[in-house]
């Protein structure tokens, strides 16, 4: 079955959810689509990389808030699980939206192993999660050192990785700034996944120098695309056109 433009996809798998809970998915993921195509010209590209199975880690740079939808519309055959603080649950009805999408709420007392197990649990039941590994959005638009804690959530529940790069997003909606800007463009790009064997056959540091590259290499894919799409004028030049810091 394939409604508006394909987005509609009960053929799409995820455990745990019904056929209910996927058509949910794709409702949302058609909507934030359609926001984000009207006032910032979205533009995804990848999306058929996403293995249609199995556990899996989508590993993205973090820009804004905005990120978590931008990831899904790239990936949205595949609904993740995103782990949220506890905090988020405060107003009601947003708590009832994030909840049912899949999120999973850990609180501050949790400390950090509170995501880690939920991350772990959900991947044993062959789910996706997505994951910042910067652990905060970006102050300057680059893509900042990987922490360590993927490493211990790929070490109790081996999965593949699918790296993704997005941008102009923190043009959009910096670190500092309340509410968005209601123009500009944005893109994200899917690479290769890394399957759990190539992910065993590398040593940790190697592990997160290799996700951080392919990251950053992703991300100015989609900037390079960004330009294009605009004639050049978006994201405005800067330092960012360059790769990160210390890659």
């Amino acid at each position: 079955m394939r409604l508006l433009g394909g987005r509609f996809r009960l053929g799409a798998r995820a455990s745990g959810r019904s056929a209910i809970g996927l058509l949910w998915w794709d409702l949302g993921s058609f909507i934030c689509e359609s926001y984000f195509r009207i006032f910032y010209r979205i533009r995804s590209r990848g999306g058929e990389r996403v293995p249609d199975s199995g556990p899996l880690v989508l590993v993205s740079n973090h820009q804004s808030y905005f990120d978590p939808i931008l990831n899904s519309t790239a990936a949205s055959k595949r609904p993740y699980t995103a782990i949220a603080g506890s905090h988020l649950t405060r107003f009601k009805p947003f708590g009832w939206l994030l909840k049912s999408y899949g999120t999973v709420f850990v609180s501050a007392s949790a400390g950090d192993k509170g995501p880690l197990k939920a991350a772990i649990s959900a991947l044993k039941q062959e789910r996706v999660v997505l994951v910042y590994p910067e652990g905060t959005r970006t102050s300057d638009g680059f893509v900042g050192e990987f922490q360590k804690g993927l490493l211990l959530v790929l070490r109790r529940a081996p999965a593949t990785i699918v790296p993704m790069g997005i941008d102009g997003v923190h043009d959009v909606w910096p670190r500092g700034r309340s509410i968005p800007r209601l123009w500009g463009r944005v893109a994200v790009v899917v690479g290769e996944p890394i399957t759990p064997d190539q992910v065993g056959a590398m040593g940790p540091e190697e592990l997160l120098n290799t996700l951080r590259g392919e990251v950053d290499t992703l991300r100015l894919e989609a900037r390079t695309i960004l330009r294009e799409q605009s004639g050049g004028r978006w994201p405005p030049p800067g330092p960012n056109d360059e790769p990160s810091p210390d890659l």
